[in-house]
């Protein structure tokens, strides 16, 4: 009973810690944030896709600046990151930090007069902001972008990206859990860290 106990309380203690107050973020003041990172993504798209080293530092920063990243690893982790340890938790949020820079900075295209443009913002929930946007192009159909931001007390951060509708974490929570099924979390690590390796 009393190994129950102490159990139940170090999950308690473990829940509140990584429990952040979550603040409301104005529309304007999303529709400001995401026209920065807006033209960040412009800058990348303007750097050559031969110089791929700068391309990746660019993603890497903007990564590191605007978005939520332990809450992202998280979240696409689902219910395996409950059981996973400190050193995992770690070790995945580098191993995928590092496959979402070198998928995106290679995948992207090139800067062909493309226009940023912001749609609306509105909130979702009481916790975030969605800010619609999309990308015209003289040769192709808008590509739609939503953004969704939370700050969790430390300041306005991106959580989530859905091209056309289709969201980047649940896309990465499916593909994951499906290795994570397989082999665990240990094969999903090893399998990220390999393939970063190769490329």
């Amino acid at each position: 009973m009393t190994r129950i106990f102490k159990n139940l309380l170090i999950s308690l203690t473990f829940f509140f810690l990584i429990l952040k107050p979550c603040y409301s973020i104005d529309e304007l003041d999303a529709i400001k944030y995401i026209e920065n990172v807006g033209q960040k993504a412009i800058d990348i798209l303007k750097t050559p896709i031969e110089n791929l080293e700068k391309r990746e530092l660019l993603f890497e920063q903007m990564l590191n600046n605007n978005f939520d990243k332990k809450l992202i690893h998280r979240a696409v982790l689902g219910k395996a990151s409950r059981g996973a340890s400190k050193e995992q938790l770690l070790r995945f949020g580098e191993a995928f930090d590092k496959h979402i820079v070198k998928v995106y900075a290679s995948q992207l295209g090139v800067y062909s007069n493309q226009l940023f443009i912001i749609d609306k913002a509105y909130k979702k929930g009481k916790k975030d902001t969605i800010v619609s946007s999309h990308i015209e192009h003289e040769t192709a159909p808008p590509l739609r972008i939503d953004w969704r931001l939370r700050d969790r007390g430390e300041g306005t951060k991106i959580i989530d990206i859905a091209i056309e509708g289709v969201s980047l974490l649940a896309t990465k929570r499916a593909d994951f859990g499906a290795s994570i099924k397989k082999g665990g979390l240990h094969a999903l690590i090893i399998d990220l860290e390999t393939k970063n390796a190769q490329n």
